[in-house]
């Protein structure tokens, strides 16, 4: 969830148009900082899946998409569907314990 910008009002003073700067600068760097933790997430939850399962996810249909975006949400579904289901698509995720 990403933090509101703030509103700055129509007749505001030169004060308020500087704290206002200064909240959307912090803003901004907070936006970079997260996208560029995902990013290195995405790489982190790579290096930590064994081979097999490793196979596993990058012949998925979807994961060509989640690479070239870094999604690591998307990633993380994708292995929570692998562990749940073991691959199979007749298994609901939800009903399943992990098979390991």
């Amino acid at each position: 969830m990403k933090p509101e910008v703030p509103v700055l009002a129509n007749n505001h003073t030169t004060h308020e148009k500087r704290v206002w700067d200064h909240h959307v600068k912090d803003i901004l760097k907070t936006e970079r900082i997260l996208d560029s933790n995902l990013c290195n997430l995405f790489v982190v939850l790579m290096s930590l899946c064994d081979s097999e399962t490793r196979n596993q996810v990058e012949s998925m249909a979807e994961y060509k998409a989640l690479e070239e975006d870094l999604d690591s949400i998307g990633l993380l579904k994708i292995i929570r569907k692998l562990v749940y289901t073991c691959g199979r698509n007749d298994l609901k995720p939800r009903n399943n314990r992990p098979m390991l």
